[in-house]
């Protein structure tokens, strides 16, 4: 049965790559001055609107689709362009890339790998979207997929450029430091609005009276650790970490995995103090009415 599963999922993305790849593909290998680059562009804006409009069709005749809710297929597209752009960077750097052979195959495979990383992105959420809430870990996982990998897929394509070691000079460096500052404020801006429209303590998840003035303060204290951490870290250890653990202008694929896994753990950190709080104030209100009482 699973292998059945495999077996229709990957020729959904066979006959997605029969759609897109033919034309963009043909522009670059015609190697001509204007239409090589165009194709990249046209690749790109392919792989997002043709699986939607794909999966449109699918449910208007059929009334299902083997690929995901539109939502999921936005979320996987948009996270696999913006890793695929910097990979792509990443190969200009290669001296292979400069024979026109080699050119089009590397070409061609990161084509068909990154409709494949979209598609198995847009899937995995799917899957997640079905289970949300629904296991004593999805309020740590939760906000992460919702706030991490879009703006982190977004620096790093930024931060993994197409540059020799040799030609980093001190104002290319200070862009790049640049940018991790603004990569790292667009996920703060994202977390925090997670923890507010995720934790918000609402009618429908049965809050009411007094439990949702203690749901406000959890997110309140979350916040505000979450600051707390972040000013420290940005004061005393940013150099050290974009040094050490985030190797610019290296063509290294750790500038895409190291921010995600660093803001997963903060992320993971603030929801446990947030739950802490919970449970001191719903003691100490304990004790209280016990003492009252009496």
């Amino acid at each position: 049965m699973r292998k059945e599963w495999c077996l229709v999922r990957l020729r959904a993305v066979f006959w997605l790559a029969l759609w897109i790849l033919p034309i963009p593909f043909g522009m670059f290998a015609s190697d001509k001055s204007f239409f090589a680059p165009l194709s990249v562009l046209v690749f790109l804006i392919a792989s997002v609107t043709l699986p939607l409009t794909v999966r449109h069709r699918q449910m208007t005749r059929q009334g299902k689709s083997l690929y995901a809710p539109a939502s999921c297929l936005l979320y996987g597209a948009f996270i696999g362009m913006f890793m695929a752009i910097g990979i792509l960077n990443g190969f200009m750097v290669w001296d292979i890339w400069r024979n026109y052979y080699y050119r089009v195959v590397l070409l061609f495979v990161w084509m068909l790998g990154t409709l494949g990383i979209q598609t198995l992105l847009a899937w995995a959420m799917a899957y997640w979207q079905k289970h949300k809430r629904q296991y004593w870990y999805s309020e740590f996982i939760d906000p992460i997929l919702y706030s991490l990998p879009l703006p982190c897929a977004l620096m790093g394509m930024f931060i993994y450029p197409a540059v020799y070691q040799s030609e980093i000079s001190m104002s290319l460096a200070v862009g790049l430091m640049a940018i991790v500052g603004f990569g790292f404020l667009a996920m703060s801006i994202c977390t925090i609005a997670v923890f507010a429209f995720y934790f918000y303590p609402s009618k429908k998840r049965n809050y009411e009276g007094r439990e949702r003035y203690i749901q406000v303060l959890r997110i309140i204290v979350m916040v505000a650790l979450w600051l707390v951490i972040h000013n420290r870290f940005f004061d005393t250890a940013i150099g050290v970490f974009v040094v050490h653990m985030m190797p610019m202008a290296a063509n290294n694929l750790a500038v895409f995995v190291t921010p995600f896994i660093f803001e997963s753990l903060m992320i993971m950190a603030c929801v446990a103090v947030g739950n802490i709080a919970v449970m001191i104030v719903h003691k100490l209100l304990g004790n209280t009415t016990i003492k009252k009482s009496i």
